[in-house]
């Protein structure tokens, strides 16, 4: 794997390129799939750990019966697994997935449907600064849609409320799907996992475009992604002659992608499809976007 060095050329503000603009704009000219990553990437965090805070909260507050406060133990116990989770990960020991959605099914289960569905509604406007902007301005060159090991229900929730008065941005989506089942009064409530339909690593994830691309008829995808799971999707896309961009991945992935875009903002990818979209030649000093 490539490493950061003299091969890098700066390209704008916090944007990194391996590649002469030239080339970069033919591989963009070929883009007829764009694949997006979401925990940490469009979103700052793991969705599905701020979907669990936001219920746990409701519960706290204003749960629909008393009696549901019983279910802010297991959440509780959900914060502590994921500090531990979290100091694992930083000292080089992160937890399997499956071991992760087992957990997640641990500390989710009994929780409404309804809680979900509506507290999942809050997190697209969480974003990263830009990143629906971005999301329009790639969507304008081909379908775009997110390939993540979060959940249905939140991949859902960004693609009803990424759009523009173009209408929707984001045309598909692949991720982990959730299923409930009635409680004894009759009310839907997490279960788990549908075992017949995990994502649980880049492998899974690069299936998923497959199987997308396929439905399609695309043949050169273009992916943003940061993590080790998003390595396989920049990998296929180099393949196949398209683009890998990386949004803040950490310095030992940078030879994964063609682009680096670094910041605390998806402003840098914006100013990267713009700058790839414009004809050779043409004046970049609007790339950057105004405002959030």
């Amino acid at each position: 794997m490539d490493s950061p060095g003299p091969a890098w050329e700066l390209l704008g503000r916090g944007i990194l390129a391996r590649q002469p603009i030239a080339a970069l704009r033919d591989a963009y000219a070929r883009t007829d799939i764009v694949a997006l990553d979401l925990d940490e990437c469009i979103f700052p965090g793991y969705s599905q750990t701020a979907l669990g805070a936001r219920v746990a909260r409701r519960l706290l507050r204003k749960p629909d019966r008393p009696g549901q406060r019983r279910l802010l133990a297991r959440l509780a116990g959900g914060g502590l697994l994921f500090a531990v989770k979290e100091v694992r990960r930083w000292l080089g020991a992160e937890p399997p997935m499956r071991r992760l959605v087992a957990w997640y099914e641990w500390v989710m289960r009994g929780v409404p449907e309804h809680y979900l569905l509506e507290e999942a509604q809050a997190l697209p406007p969480k974003a990263f600064p830009f990143a629906a902007e971005t999301v329009a301005e790639l969507a304008r060159k081909a379908p775009t849609g997110i390939i993540t090991l979060g959940l249905d229900i939140v991949a859902r929730a960004f693609v009803a409320q990424f759009s523009t008065i173009r209408g929707p941005s984001l045309d598909f989506f692949a991720s982990n799907v959730v299923t409930f089942a009635p409680d004894p009064r009759g009310e839907p409530v997490f279960e788990g996992y549908a075992a017949d339909r995990y994502l649980l690593d880049g492998n899974d994830k690069v299936s998923a475009l497959g199987r997308i691309m396929a439905d399609y008829g695309a043949i050169v995808p273009l992916t943003v992604g940061h993590s080790d799971d998003d390595v396989g999707l920049a990998r296929l896309a180099r393949e196949r002659g398209g683009l890998a961009i990386g949004f803040n991945p950490r310095e030992r992935l940078w030879g994964t992608f063609d682009i680096v875009a670094l910041g605390e903002s998806w402003a840098p990818v914006y100013a990267v499809a713009a700058i790839l979209a414009a004809p050779e030649g043409a004046d970049q000093s609007r790339t950057w976007p105004a405002r959030p």
